[in-house]
């Protein structure tokens, strides 16, 4: 019988709901040839608000991991990563980008020559993504690159959860400590709901 694993995805919003393919892929590559289902939760009735709210809420569900998406913004990564723990719950995997998921669909995009040349131009390296204070306003300069003005934000949001369902989790997004420790985190999740991994 394979191994099996359910799992949640639960965000700020709609709007990230394409990391959920992009974690999945994430977890496959860590237990190969395993049966994996990761999907965004399906709320039913009223949606709580916060994250601490949303893994309590789940607390009877059948999942084998939650992962918990939060943008960093300014409140920093160990202060989300807290914020996702403070429920005590061993399931629940920390998603959270620096400062943005934008960062990384931008280090995602780094593969790309035109891409690149395009930052080089604006002055930007792989090396200071992490460390850009509005990487969302970033991406949408760089979409809006040969046009004479800002598409509408229904299209630019379009666009970017496409980009986010995307991202490759062997590209240059490995490169990020925001990444790294998503690995990790997920790596130590896996172990405490299944301690016998640990073995392997």
């Amino acid at each position: 019988m394979s191994e099996y694993w359910q799992c949640a995805f639960i965000g700020e919003g709609t709007s990230d709901n394409g990391l959920a393919r992009v974690l999945e892929r994430l977890l496959m590559s860590m237990r190969p040839g395993a049966d994996v289902n990761l999907e965004p939760h399906e709320w039913t009735g009223r949606r709580p608000n916060n994250a601490e709210e949303k893994i309590k809420a789940l607390a009877e569900e059948p999942y084998d991991l939650i992962f918990v998406h939060r943008d960093a913004d300014n409140a920093g990564i160990e202060a989300r990563i807290k914020e996702c723990r403070s429920p005590d719950d061993d399931r629940v995997v920390p998603v959270i980008p620096v400062r943005m998921t934008e960062a990384w669909v931008l280090a995602d995009l780094w593969s790309e020559e035109s891409f690149q040349a395009w930052a080089a131009g604006k002055g930007l390296s792989r090396k200071v993504i992490e460390g850009l204070a509005d990487p969302k306003r970033t991406l949408e300069e760089y979409l809006n690159r040969d046009r004479s003005r800002f598409m509408k934000a229904t299209e630019f949001a379009s666009r970017r959860s496409r980009l986010v369902g995307k991202i490759r989790i062997d590209g240059d997004v490995k490169h990020l400590e925001a990444w790294k420790r998503l690995e990790d985190e997920l790596s130590d999740a896996l172990i405490r709901v299944r301690p016998y991994l640990r073995k392997e």
